[in-house]
């Protein structure tokens, strides 16, 4: 059975998340049910390079899953796909890769973006997949905050309970924001996220740039409490974008 890997671009509105959930209706199951479709046979589920949670989207999700032999050609698997889950979800490419080609194991960087909305007037083209903010913000030093997430850590303190990673020790590479007046763009990069990590470290970012917090980042990651970190931001503006592989392969190319 061919190992395929698979681009994916999809909208997280309407799926409890990317993993199979009893009695939900989730990215991976609809995905499954959507090749079986298209192979007449069962497949085992297809794996993702992260769980990402309900209501996170994708622009360039990689997936690795076997299929038959004798299943059809790649272009009408990709084609199918995108048709029977058409405005969710979206097969970008699709390839045959080696058989040891893992899309979990083999990843070594990501990158999330979370996206503000910064402005008294509420969003409207933009609505469902920004963060509205109406009061001031602080940039400067959400800035400032950002990087020092640049490095080796643990990061126990933006962990979510029933996270389970064996532990919490994380390289980030990149951490800041942009400022696209009205949007403001939170960028991180890094070998590998815990479970709600970069949703606790934007809600701790923003309750820092609102005066809400007077902790710095420096001392919320060496406490290793997440009691101590701001609240959890809200899903809907979290966007995975690229995974790059130790092959070199890079989802956004």
């Amino acid at each position: 059975m061919p190992n395929i890997r698979l681009v994916l671009e999809y909208d997280g509105t309407r799926f409890a998340g990317w993993q199979v959930q009893p009695g939900q209706r989730t990215i991976q199951e609809e995905l499954r049910k959507a090749l079986e479709t298209i192979c007449g046979e069962s497949l085992k589920n297809p794996l993702a390079s992260g769980r990402t949670d309900a209501g996170v989207h994708a622009r360039r999700q990689v997936v690795n899953v076997h299929l038959p032999s004798d299943a059809p050609p790649l272009t009408r698997i990709q084609h199918g796909v995108s048709n029977i889950l058409k405005n969710e979800v979206s097969v970008v490419s699709a390839e045959v890769v080696s058989d040891d080609f893992h899309a979990v194991k083999n990843s070594v960087e990501k990158q999330y973006t979370y996206h503000i909305f910064h402005r008294p007037a509420p969003p409207t083209y933009d609505y469902g997949h920004v963060l509205h903010i109406a009061s001031s913000l602080d940039i400067e030093t959400m800035n400032r905050e950002a990087a020092s997430l640049i490095g080796e850590h643990d990061y126990t303190s933006f962990r979510a309970s029933g996270c389970g990673a064996k532990h919490a020790r994380r390289e980030v590479f990149y951490s800041a924001f942009e400022y696209r007046n009205p949007h403001l763009v939170f960028t991180i990069r890094g070998n590998g996220f815990l479970k709600q990590m970069v949703r606790n470290i934007v809600g701790t970012l923003v309750a820092i740039g609102r005066g809400k917090m007077t902790k710095s980042i420096e001392e919320i990651l060496k406490a290793e409490d997440r009691t101590l970190a701001g609240p959890t931001a809200p899903a809907h503006a979290l966007f995975l974008d690229w995974v790059k592989y130790d092959d070199g392969f890079i989802s956004n190319l």
